[in-house]
């Protein structure tokens, strides 16, 4: 997504991905933290940030990216997005990438 080519299984087009990096971007600018794990990113999602952008990016990764696991917790304000194998654990670099940067931490 972000410096990183995307997966080799991932569907988007050049158009559908920029618009699935801008939705990751927001999200992102506004996290309340982004943690890293092996094979997990774990986003803490601001209030302000819409419920429909975050339903529609994880829309959007499920129709494209079969691989991820994602999980969003609209109570807990938390989006999951997670990979069962190591081969795909680069996708999870372009989607702390996209987020814009992806610094492990706690919230």
């Amino acid at each position: 997504m972000g410096e990183h080519a995307p997966p080799p299984s991932c569907a988007l087009d050049a158009s559908g991905l920029r618009e699935q990096l801008d939705r990751y971007r927001i999200l992102g600018a506004s996290a309340t933290y982004v943690r890293r794990g092996p094979r997990t990113v774990e986003i803490g999602v601001a209030a302000a940030v819409n419920d429909e952008l975050v339903e529609e990016l994880v829309a959007i990764e499920r129709a494209c990216c079969p691989f991820f696991a994602l999980d969003w917790s609209v109570a807990a304000r938390r989006l999951t997005v997670g990979v069962a194998s190591a081969e795909h654990e680069p996708a999870l670099d372009a989607v702390a990438d996209a987020l814009g940067g992806g610094t492990p931490g706690r919230p």
